[in-house]
């Protein structure tokens, strides 16, 4: 009698080790469904030397804000569509042109962020050498289903340098005032965008 129920405990464990797994890995599954789909629209106009580093601090930053609470879509064929109907500047376009390219598309919100050109001044005295970084970010988050806006501005920080003896390179400074700008950004992002799927209509 003992050895029986011994075995039948010894199966009943073996077959929990077996399946708590695939439970998990469903439960993980079925939450990525119910994440909003949200397609990122990405431009670097900044046009600097450095670009790739730009890229990667703001990709690694969306990586880093989004990947956990949304199901991200890649905007680049969106950015083509967009483009291809003579929309190249998509900080200044409207709204419902915009929302055109998404027809059909699985998409539940848009982001879209640009970085602009950076804004370089120099300072100098007799003693020492400076330079400014002006860095600009139009965002939008546009909700399809809704069609309207729940973000539409701009972020414009500001970072400087100094040194008594010269040789600061734009580089440096160009990344401080980004960083400040993608932190105000991040800020409103986590505030506007939706965490929930839109709720689907009648």
């Amino acid at each position: 009698m003992k050895k029986i129920l011994m075995l039948f405990i010894v199966t009943a464990i073996l077959f929990s080790v077996t399946f708590i797994p695939n439970a998990h890995a469903f439960e993980f599954s079925s939450s990525k469904e119910n994440q909003p789909n949200v397609a990122l629209l990405y431009i670097n106009n900044a046009k600097t030397t450095y670009d790739d580093e730009i890229n990667k601090t703001i990709m690694d930053n969306f990586d880093s804000l989004l990947k956990k609470n949304y199901n991200i879509i890649p905007g680049t064929r969106y950015i083509e569509l967009l483009n291809k109907s003579g929309i190249v500047d998509i900080a200044t376009a409207e709204r419902s042109d915009i929302i055109d390219v998404f027809k059909g598309e699985n998409v539940d919100y848009v982001l879209f962020c640009e970085l602009q050109p950076f804004i370089r001044k120099e300072r100098q005295t007799f003693f020492t050498y400076g330079i400014d970084m002006t860095a600009i970010i139009p965002l939008k988050i546009i909700d399809l289903s809704k069609n309207k806006y729940l973000y539409n501005g701009k972020f414009t920080e500001f970072a400087s340098d100094s040194t008594m003896l010269g040789g600061i390179g734009n580089k440096s400074v160009s990344l401080k005032a980004l960083n400040k700008a993608l932190e105000k950004m991040n800020s409103v992002i986590k505030v506007r965008l939706p965490l929930k799927k839109p709720e689907k209509k009648d």
